[in-house]
């Protein structure tokens, strides 16, 4: 079978949309591990609390942006 165009194009589309929500989602979560981090460094709070705030914040984020982007198989 031969890939046409339209199939090339759609590729190279998923390609750059995929790089795009990667590097978001490095940005968002790089930040919000950045606001904790120094959050608990000036108030010396525990660090069972940081690792408690940091996985329930990537949780809501990912449950959050996860039906933004629905399933693209056919």
């Amino acid at each position: 079978m031969t890939e046409t165009k339209s199939d090339s194009r759609r590729g190279v589309r998923a390609l750059i949309t995929a790089v795009i929500r990667f590097f978001g989602d490095v940005v968002i979560l790089g930040l919000w591990v950045l606001f904790l981090t120094l959050l608990f460094l000036s108030t010396g709070w525990p660090i069972w609390a940081f690792y408690g705030l940091l996985l329930l914040g990537v949780a809501v984020y990912v449950s959050i942006t996860a039906s933004w982007f629905g399933s693209s198989s056919s």
